[in-house]
């Protein structure tokens, strides 16, 4: 079991190298939100937007099926998005592949940096999730202004499932 634990700590290592929702001029860009419907309630401090979301801020783009917006005295404290998934994608660095994410449903804290993945939750990088770096579990959780990735909800009935694909030989004469 020590070896288990081990192993799923290099590979959480590994597949965190590379920083994740690392643009740090993301979060002073402006918010983009388009929907098929809009309900704004100012007593709640929400706006609930329906039917075909598209989110984008910066680099961040994120597609549901609903998504409430919550705020506080005109600040954004909180994103839930909810989909069959909802999609999240993000490029960590020019030039680096996009990050992706999906769940039923996400949580966003713009405050503290932390995504939340919940429900048949995966994260992988590049392209294609069958080729690269990926992760799957019930919830997955990314704190990027500390670069921590948490994955499992400790329930006992989740696994969490990581998958380090072997590198690519280097072609030869390269270096």
């Amino acid at each position: 079991m020590k070896s288990v634990n081990r192993l799923f700590l290099l590979a959480m290592l590994v597949f965190i190298n590379v920083p994740v929702l690392a643009l740090d001029t993301d979060s002073k860009q402006p918010m983009y939100i388009e929907s098929d419907s809009a309900t704004y309630d100012e007593g709640k401090g929400m706006t609930e937007y329906r039917g075909n979301v598209k989110y984008s801020q910066g680099s961040i783009e994120s597609q549901s099926d609903k998504m409430i917006v919550y705020q506080k005295d005109g600040k954004t404290e909180r994103v839930e998005s909810f989909g069959k998934p909802t999609r999240i994608k993000q490029t960590p660095e020019p030039g680096k592949p996009d990050w992706h994410g999906i769940g039923l449903r996400s949580e966003y804290f713009p405050d503290t940096g932390v995504l939340i993945l919940h429900e048949k939750a995966l994260a992988w990088q590049g392209d294609n999730p069958e080729t690269g770096n990926r992760v799957s579990s019930e919830r997955i959780q990314y704190d990027s202004k500390n670069s921590v990735m948490k994955a499992g909800t400790m329930s006992g009935h989740d696994r969490v499932k990581v998958i380090l694909p072997p590198e690519k030989e280097k072609a030869e004469g390269s270096q």
